[in-house]
């Protein structure tokens, strides 16, 4: 449900394992996208859905759903699975509300469907190897935590100013949004259990005070937009950054498209006269009932993109970036370094979105297969985050 960018990840799995899974029907409002997704895996025009009502209603028989849609279909999208008894590979956020959340989580319960949620930092083989030396005790006993998330400007732009994530009552809050893997990661890590939840933020940048002298609202109509540095002509025609996500009609070309784009559609405004009013900067603060201080910050005012994580022990810290491990002994004295970069460069996220797949492709074939990440175990860190808001 949902062909968009995550779900032509999670999609690259059936390409390679037609033996394990067949794809039996797409629901995807958008015709452009419905069409390539149902070319590229042979389907026929009957198992192509443009919603999850007119799928439902022919009452197409499949094991599994993957809902990939965006954040507020999430809620009845997953209703109407479990009651036809159908197991759930679900994209995070849950859902728009951690009210939702539970509901969803009670009502697998109930009916018995298997629901696993998609963090991916989980499956990452950097994380795991965090984990694993922390539960190795190699730096002693947790005593804090220190994460960093760069969203990155382009990411920020593309995403939560001028993109489909930009307002919370139409999706999540950018944190719940961008950060929720990252919560549950700390949480999966640690083993904490937060007894209290401190929040900071706001929408400081991304705001009509903040444009340029003289500028238009839209790109390619301003006089500034040479020297701009959130410039949508720059980003998608220049540069060609995240261009991907943009459907090509049949008898179009990239370029035509993204030159509509940035005349008439949403991707082209100024940067500075959208209708966002989700935070680009947040720091989060989770005090455990052992006493460890995690806090968490996401900034969205950098061009820098990725995560660095420092775990403080009582033996020393181990500092996790986007490629390396690092463990050093209280005297800051380095002990081990572990190499990540070539899992770094592997696409899908070292092929962690694959693993998700996977996870959920076995789970749902054998009965006494859990998932990696139940429902259950995934509403710890919405209950944090949507506290955060």
């Amino acid at each position: 449900m949902g062909v968009g960018n995550r779900t032509g990840k999670y999609l690259k799995y059936f390409q390679s394992h037609g033996d394990l899974v067949e794809l039996v029907a797409i629901v995807e409002p958008n015709a452009v996208r419905r069409e390539a997704c149902r070319k590229q895996f042979s389907l026929p025009e009957e198992a192509c859905f443009d919603s999850a009502e007119s799928f439902f209603e022919k009452g197409k028989k499949c094991d599994g759903v993957i809902i990939g849609s965006p954040d507020r279909y999430h809620y009845e999208q997953a209703l109407m699975a479990i009651d036809r008894g159908m197991h759930i590979l679900l994209e995070k956020p849950i859902a728009q509300t951690y009210e939702q959340c539970l509901r969803i989580e009670q009502a697998a319960r109930e009916k018995g469907v298997k629901v696993g949620v998609c963090y991916v930092l989980r499956f990452m083989p950097l994380y795991r190897k965090v984990k694993e030396l922390i539960d190795e005790g190699r730096i002693g006993r947790i005593t804090g935590v220190s994460h960093q998330e760069f969203v990155g400007i382009d990411r920020m732009l593309h995403t939560y100013v001028r993109g489909y994530w930009n307002k919370a009552s139409a999706s999540t809050p950018s944190f719940i949004s961008k950060c929720c893997h990252d919560v549950d990661m700390l949480l999966w890590i640690t083993g904490a259990r937060i007894k209290s939840v401190q929040s900071a933020g706001s929408l400081e940048w991304y705001r009509p005070e903040n444009a340029p002298a003289g500028a238009a609202a839209r790109c390619v109509d301003c006089p500034v937009e040479g020297s701009c540095s959130y410039s949508a002509v720059d980003m998608y025609l220049r540069r060609g950054v995240w261009t991907n996500n943009f459907p090509i009609p049949e008898g179009k070309t990239k370029q035509e498209v993204l030159e509509e784009e940035i005349r008439t559609g949403r991707f082209g405004r100024c940067a500075f006269h959208c209708d966002n009013d989700v935070a680009d900067r947040q720091m989060v603060t989770l005090t455990a009932t052992d006493g460890i201080l995690i806090t968490i910050e996401m900034n969205a005012l950098t061009r820098r993109e990725g995560r660095i994580t420092v775990f403080t022990g009582t033996l020393g810290e181990l500092v996790a970036t986007d490629d390396s491990i690092e463990v050093r002994d209280r005297l800051g004295n380095l002990v081990e370094r572990i190499d990540f970069s070539r899992e770094a460069a592997l696409p899908l996220h070292s092929n962690a979105d694959l693993d998700i797949v996977e996870d959920f492709i076995e789970a749902v074939a054998c009965p006494d297969h859990p998932v990696a990440i139940p429902i259950g175990e995934a509403l710890e860190s919405h209950r944090i985050c949507f506290l955060a808001g």
